[in-house]
C-alpha cells in the first residue's frame, strides 16, 4: 500500500471543497442567470463559470462573488451575441433586393427559405457568410473587423457555402417530388 503524497492529498482536499461548493451553488446560479437572461441557455453560462473557478481554484479567495461575476460576464456576451445577431439579420434584411419581377408571395417564401438556412450556420459562419454575400466585404476586410485571420474567414465562408448547398440541395429535391406528384 503506498502512501498518499502531501500534493495528492491537498489536490483531493481541494477537488471535495470544489465539489461541496458547486453543489451548494449550482441551484442557485442557474436560477441567477435565467433570471437576468431568461431566452439564455443557463445551464451552459453556469458550467462555463463553474469551469473557470476550477481552473483558478488555488487563487481565488472570494468564489461565491468571483462565480456571480463570471455569471454576470456570460449573461452579458450572450446579450451581445444576441444583439450582434439581430444587427446582421436587419443588415440582410435590409440588403435584400427591393424591385423584383417576380410574385411577391414567391419572393416570401424564398426569403424564408434563405432565413431558415442561415439560421442552420453556426454563429461565426453566418456573420462571415453575412459579410461577404449580403454587404459585399471583401474577406480582409471581414478579417480585420473581426480580428481574425484571411485562412480563417476562408475556412467559414468554405464550410457555409457547402452547408447552404445541403441545405438547399435537399430543398429543391423535396420542391421537384412535391412538383412531381401534382
Amino acid at each position: 500500500m503506498t502512501e498518499e503524497s502531501p500534493a495528492e492529498r491537498d489536490a483531493e482536499c481541494s477537488e471535495a471543497l470544489f465539489d461541496a461548493f458547486f453543489n451548494s451553488c449550482y441551484t442557485s446560479a442557474v436560477l441567477y442567470v435565467q433570471c437576468r437572461e431568461p431566452g439564455a441557455d443557463a445551464e451552459h453560462i453556469v458550467e462555463e463559470a463553474f469551469l473557470e473557478i476550477f481552473k483558478r481554484w488555488d487563487e481565488i479567495e472570494n468564489r461565491r462573488g468571483y462565480l456571480y461575476a463570471i455569471l454576470r460576464n456570460g449573461v452579458a456576451t450572450h446579450h451581445r451575441m444576441l444583439n450582434r445577431e439581430s444587427r446582421l439579420r436587419e443588415e440582410l434584411v435590409a440588403s435584400w433586393p427591393r424591385e423584383t419581377s417576380q410574385d411577391p408571395l414567391e419572393m416570401k417564401i424564398i426569403y424564408d427559405e434563405v432565413m431558415d438556412a442561415f439560421q442552420q450556420l453556426s454563429g461565426r459562419e453566418r456573420e462571415i457568410a453575412v459579410m461577404r454575400w449580403m454587404l459585399h466585404w471583401t474577406p480582409d476586410e471581414i478579417a480585420d473587423q473581426l480580428g481574425i485571420s484571411r485562412s480563417t474567414v476562408s475556412t467559414h465562408l468554405s464550410k457555409a457555402t457547402r452547408r447552404l448547398q445541403e441545405i438547399f440541395g435537399n430543398t429543391r429535391t423535396k420542391q421537384r417530388s412535391a412538383e412531381g406528384d401534382r
